[in-house]
């Protein structure tokens, strides 16, 4: 049974390792060009800029298991990022985080993911969301699409 609950200081650590695994774990070359410790420590910093710039962080539990994460920019309508731990993938989890993110957020979401993803842009197709205008993600320089729900 997966329980979602907020985010917490002492999260930190897993959090960006569950990132980093997930992030791995599609495959594309600019997730796969850094080495794992940079890429940990990477994601690391980032969370504390985030939740300072304004994210709002959820995690997904199986048990004591981290095994998805949902960073949500409520003043935005934007679903920042989904993650989910790459053996728990295919089983529910993202779903569950994505479905509470249309609860946090019911008058609309947005989201970018990579073009080359597939298997995300799958996922959001099939739950939803509307394939849109594609744009250079700002940070990574990579070709996104964008998707919206409703």
């Amino acid at each position: 049974m997966i329980e979602i609950r907020p985010y917490r200081h002492e999260d930190r650590a897993a959090t960006a390792a569950l990132w980093m695994a997930s992030w791995r774990s599609t495959g594309l070359s600019v997730a796969l060009e850094p080495e794992e410790a940079e890429l940990y420590r990477l994601s690391y910093e980032r969370i504390p800029r985030e939740l300072t710039a304004g994210w709002v962080v959820y995690l997904a539990w199986e048990g004591e298991k981290l095994v998805g994460f949902l960073a949500l920019k409520p003043q935005a309508d934007c679903l920042d990022q989904l993650f989910v731990l790459p053996e728990a993938q295919g089983q529910g989890t993202g779903r569950a985080l994505l479905d509470f993110a249309k609860e946090q957020l019911p008058n609309g979401i947005w989201l970018r993911t990579a073009t080359a993803n597939t298997r995300a842009r799958r996922f959001y197709e099939r739950n939803g969301f509307t394939a849109g205008e594609t744009e250079v993600n700002p940070v990574l320089r990579q070709p996104t699409i964008i998707y919206r729900w409703p």
